[in-house]
């Protein structure tokens, strides 16, 4: 059992002042170095913008440095969140909380037997009684809406005796998922104390989730408690290495931030409780003046929930001590990037929201960090490509040695060549040298078994690192032609996440064949005209070559499979299988044999199925309004279907309207049992 460490205000602030000291010191410090570097003949604009670069680049990379060096003591030292009252082991909650699961277009079997299995290690914890279930569907197919329904009945069948499994469909999806936790909230949420917010592949143990409900209880001023997911049941390989870099890495940027931000932390949206009455009251969602991409309804809503929950005097906490919190990877770098896409405009909205009245000071780092996270990028881009443009500029405008005015001395220009190189390595070592420290308390924490053998996490994380290194050049690019899009007044949208499937050779090669192409054309350019700086960018230009075979290749689930066969990138849980996992994969096999993928034409077939879809139009709200046109053309299609057999080819619209007509349902499974 963990035990409680106190923390006063003044302590907290100490450890502000020490972790952005230590930042702005070594920040300053590099870039006062890196101003006596500099080509001397440079003008002066070149200069401050140069300077101006790679000072925010520089901050960005110390952030993450300091915080981890700070994590790493930390963990070593075993220390838990500081200022957190920690409960009794066999604490009986007296509060009731409901688990919820927005879903969009998902598989429903995976959903359900998720929720399931959840509900299920609840109950063999002993306090069921405490919880409910709800899946809060946004889903726009028809067919995997009655999907869903059919599942839904099945899945109730497997919950445990006495805990109730909740299915709602929204008519109309406002606001994605922060409106589908807030239509909750405003028609359930005064049954409830808390609410424990998943996403659709998100799977917590039973025994987590209640000491979840524990520290809510007796931490009174606790708006929200984070739980950090570990990523498991990846199969390709680049979702089993970033599988891998989370377990090993994850814990010292976890611990570094519980480090300062203390209880100001942030919230990911997932894998979390929300006491609901603070949730409630505070964070009633704006909707940002301006068309999209920075106006409308905010897409990276739970940083902005965090920062509300907190301006209304409550507390929001990390708890990296929980285990037992999952999530899954993007199976690629393509279904990365493009999950990628949609949390930088998110992201980028919050430009509007950072000087906010009345937001907490921390609440703004955190806006400034996941807002630099995309930045970051652009602005590594900009330094590399005005290096390469100062550098050809010296070889096409050389500088004049022996000015026009009489003078006794040559005008020699300055390059600190070695000076260069060594800021470059001091970069790179404080971008490296913590994932050192990460697999030091990896190597620590677990039986050697339980990570592939001591060799095998070590050349795993060799391996890890050359990784990272080929991607990092590819990510770069793509984040920043991401930012730019959004600058220039694209909107992401909102489209379901891919889980499964590999990346094909052509999509890679549409895709990226911009990022070979400039690899390509840096590479010439470095070649001929600046030589001396070709072998210093390969580790830049090799990514960006190779990057449709590195995306394409890494996205096969059969070589990541064979490498988990030969001890690469293995995680404790890949031996150790997690319990409420085991559960869910075997009532997965269970809802699966039932499945029914046929939308309307299921219904009419199943009377049973029928009647529980009509019920439930009332709860799902008003129907949306189709045109004429729409309607008569279903129905004709439906008329054919029962009278001459004929497959209907309904348009999405078509079959809804279908869905939402009651009548005619129920008129249709009558006609289908007298002519079928």
């Amino acid at each position: 059992m963990f035990k409680t460490r106190l923390i006063t205000e003044k302590e907290i602030m100490w450890r502000r002042i020490i972790i952005f000291g230590l930042v702005f010191l070594t920040t300053a410090y590099l870039t006062f170095k890196w101003t006596l570097f500099m080509p001397s003949k440079s003008s002066m604009s070149v200069k401050v913008i140069l300077t101006l670069l790679y000072m925010l680049t520089t901050a960005w990379i110390t952030m993450f440095f300091w915080s981890s060096i700070f994590g790493f003591f930390e963990l070593l030292f075993r220390k838990n969140q500081a200022g957190l009252k920690w409960p009794e082991k066999n604490m009986t909650l007296t509060t009731k909380t409901a688990v919820l699961m927005p879903i969009y277009n998902e598989d429903p079997e995976k959903v359900f037997a998720n929720v399931v299995a959840i509900a299920q290690t609840i109950e063999q914890a002993g306090q069921g009684k405490a919880y409910d279930f709800y899946v809060l569907s946004d889903t726009n197919k028809p067919k995997i809406w009655v999907e869903e329904e059919n599942t839904w009945i099945n899945a109730r069948k497997l919950m445990p005796k006495g805990s109730n499994l909740y299915y709602r469909r929204r008519s109309i999806n406002v606001a994605r998922k922060s409106g589908n936790i807030e239509d909750f909230c405003h028609k359930w949420g005064s049954l409830y104390d808390y609410m424990v917010v998943l996403d659709a592949d998100s799977l917590l143990v039973g025994e987590t989730i209640i000491k979840m409900s524990q520290l809510m209880e007796i931490n009174e001023n606790a708006g929200i408690i984070q739980v950090p997911p570990v990523c498991i049941n990846s199969r390709s390989l680049f979702s089993r290495i970033q599988q891998y870099a989370g377990k090993v890495y994850g814990p010292i940027v976890a611990a570094g931030s519980c480090y300062w931000q203390v209880h100001d932390s942030n919230y990911w949206g997932h894998n979390a409780i929300i006491r609901v009455q603070a949730f409630i009251n505070c964070c009633g969602l704006p909707v940002l003046k301006g068309p999209k991409p920075f106006g409308g309804y905010i897409l990276s809503h739970d940083f902005v929930e965090a920062a509300l929950i907190r301006r209304g005097g409550w507390y929001t906490w990390l708890v990296p001590e929980l285990s037992g919190s999952y999530e899954e990877c993007p199976p690629s770098m393509l279904d990365f990037t493009i999950r990628d896409r949609r949390w930088c405009q998110g992201n980028m909205q919050h430009l509007k929201i950072l000087f906010s009245r009345h937001i907490h000071h921390i609440s703004r780092v955190h806006f400034t960090i996941g807002i630099m996270s995309y930045l970051s990028s652009l602005l590594w881009f900009l330094f590399l490509i005005s290096g390469m443009f100062v550098a050809l500029g010296r070889i096409y405008f050389p500088p004049e040695y022996f000015p026009t005015e009489e003078t006794l001395f040559p005008n020699w220009p300055i390059f600190n060549k070695m000076g260069t190189i060594i800021l470059f390595a001091i970069s790179m070592f404080m971008l490296v040298f913590p994932k050192f420290l990460g697999l030091i308390i990896y190597i620590k924490n677990y039986k050697s078994k339980d990570i592939g053998g001591f060799f095998g996490a070590i050349k795993s994380f060799v391996f890890e690192i050359l990784f990272s290194t080929l991607i990092a050049p590819v990510m770069m690019v793509s984040q920043t032609k991401i930012v730019w899009e959004i600058f220039s007044g694209h909107d992401s949208g909102w489209s379901t996440q891919n889980r499964d499937g590999h990346t094909q050779w052509k999509t890679a090669f549409k895709k990226y064949c911009g990022h070979t192409l400039l690899g390509i054309f840096a590479s010439v350019v470095v070649y001929y005209e600046l030589n001396p700086l070709f072998y210093w960018i390969l580790p830049i230009t090799v990514g960006l070559i190779f990057s449709i075979p590195i995306v394409a290749l890494s996205s096969y689930e059969k070589i990541g499979l064979a490498s988990l066969k030969r001890k690469w990138f293995v995680i404790p849980e890949e031996i150790n299988i997690p319990r409420v996992a085991s559960l869910s994969k075997r009532i997965y096999s269970v809802l699966k044999k039932d499945k029914k993928t046929q939308g309307v034409l299921e219904l009419i077939k199943d009377s049973y199925l029928l009647e529980i879809h009509t019920f439930m139009l009332k709860t799902n709200g008003p129907a949306p309004e189709f045109g004429r046109s729409v309607q008569n053309e279903a129905r004709i299609k439906l008329h054919n279907f029962i009278h001459y057999g004929k497959i209907p080819d309904f348009t999405p619209d078509e079959e809804i309207s279908l869905l939402y007509d009651s009548d005619i349902l129920h008129e249709a499974h009558t006609m289908h049992f007298i002519y079928g």
